[in-house]
């Protein structure tokens, strides 16, 4: 099992390379900002560590098939912040994203890489 530090490596891959504000992040996975930066500081979750795990492999599997359907990290961003998706009501990714909706931003993005859109 990956360490907290690697899985915690999402979060500034997604900050960097996205523009995704930390605060952004903390509140996709279900923390509060201040304790993200704990945990990027080297602290160890207080709480339940199982559930801060999850999210962040739960976050790194977004990541990673957000990466593979668009060929650069722009078309990703763009899409991210301007594409109104019609199975979201026409609110964009992030949006849903910041709705604690991670999972079904991850499925769709996993029925674009496999060809499951219709």
């Amino acid at each position: 099992m990956a360490t907290l530090a690697a899985e915690l490596q999402i979060v500034e891959q997604i900050h960097e390379d996205l523009g995704i504000q930390l605060k952004q992040i903390a509140e996709i996975i279900g923390a509060d900002e201040s304790t993200l930066h704990r945990w990027l500081s080297g602290a160890t979750p207080s709480g339940p560590r199982k559930i801060y795990r999850s999210r962040l492999r739960a976050l790194r599997e977004f990541y990673d098939e957000l990466r593979s359907a668009f060929r650069t990290l722009a078309a990703a961003r763009r899409w991210l912040r301007e594409e109104r998706v019609a199975a979201f009501r026409n609110r964009t990714p992030l949006e849903l994203l910041l709705d604690g909706k991670l999972e079904r931003v991850t499925g769709l993005l996993w029925n674009m890489n496999n060809g499951m859109m219709s």
